[in-house]
Formats: C-alpha cells, structure tokens, sequence
C-alpha cells in the first residue's frame, strides 16, 4: 500500500490565494461533524454569550465556550496547509479530525490550519501530534492554542489561560464599544 487507507476530507478551496476564506476539513467525507457543530455547538455557544451581554451580565457562563479548543498551524500558504493534512493523514491513520483552514483577513500574510478539539485531552494530542508533522512542512512554523471563539471572549474575559466556567468580565470602561 502507497498511502493511508482513510483520508482528510476538505471542502471547497476558492480560486482566489490571497482572499479570506475558510475551507472546512474532516475525516467524514460529508463533513458531518462540522455541520452538526455549527447550529448543535457553535451558534448556541454564540446565542448564550449574546443573550449574557443583553441582560448585562457581570460574568459570564461560558458552557460548551469552556470546551473547545483551537490548536493552530501558522503557515505561509494554502499549500502548505494542504501538505500538513496530507502529513498528518499519513502519520496517524484513522485520527478522526476536523477543523478549517485559510484565514479570515484578506491581506494576511499566513494562512492556517485550525484543528478542533472539545477535550484538554484531546487538544494536548492534537498539540504533540502537529508537533510532530509540522516541521516536515515548515520547521519555523508555530502552533497556537485558544480556547472557544478567542476573538469574541477575549476582549471580554482576558486571556483564556484565567477563564472558569463561569469568568467575570473585564471592568467596561477596557472593552470597546463594539464588543457590548
């Protein structure tokens, strides 16, 4: 046998290099878990940090936010991104994953894989297992971990490092006015 018997999945790949997107990633060639997240995980997750700030809440709940984890491959291109799946498939056979890949800023220089994880357990793996692949792609490339939706919370509740179950906010008078 020449390669792995199961693959990564990806979704589409849009034409344009250098635009913000992102293109999902799993080891279901449906993308089940991916889809199931987004209205099961994630936009529940979203709804409870939205309805927590309209009633003005001095902390916040942060349920399944507290769960999920981002562990990231900062690399220079699409390809690279490609190539670190297809390292990845071939190191651990039968790993289920998900996540996405691309960036959200159109002018970023660096794109990157973001694995998913809903366990520390998991995302201790995740971590030990890109650190093994990632040097095959690029030795100077990092890996980032975070926790739920960073870029909404961390404005919010400080650095994910601090965050409980349930975090209080920062003083409002820190957090600008677009978060609230």
């Amino acid at each position: 046998m020449t390669g792995p018997e199961w693959h990564i999945y990806i979704g589409r790949i849009p034409f344009a290099e250098r635009s913000n997107f992102w293109v999902s990633f799993e080891s279901d060639n449906k993308l089940t878990k991916t889809k199931s997240n987004i209205y099961n995980r994630c936009l529940p997750c979203i709804t409870n940090l939205y309805e927590q700030l309209k009633h003005g809440c001095s902390s916040i709940t942060l349920g399944t936010a507290y769960d999920c984890w981002k562990i990231t491959a900062v690399l220079k291109g699409i390809e690279e991104c490609q190539s670190l799946l297809h390292e990845f498939e071939i190191r651990f056979p039968g790993k289920y994953v998900y996540g996405k890949f691309g960036s959200g800023q159109a002018n970023a220089k660096t794109r990157v894989v973001i694995f998913h994880a809903e366990s520390i357990e998991e995302r201790d793996w995740l971590e030990s297992a890109l650190a093994e692949c990632l040097p095959v792609v690029d030795k100077k490339a990092d890996i980032r971990i975070s926790r739920a939706c960073e870029v909404l919370y961390a404005e919010l509740l400080g650095d994910w490092r601090n965050w409980q179950p349930e975090t209080p906010t920062k003083p409002p008078s820190t957090i600008s006015r677009g978060v609230l």
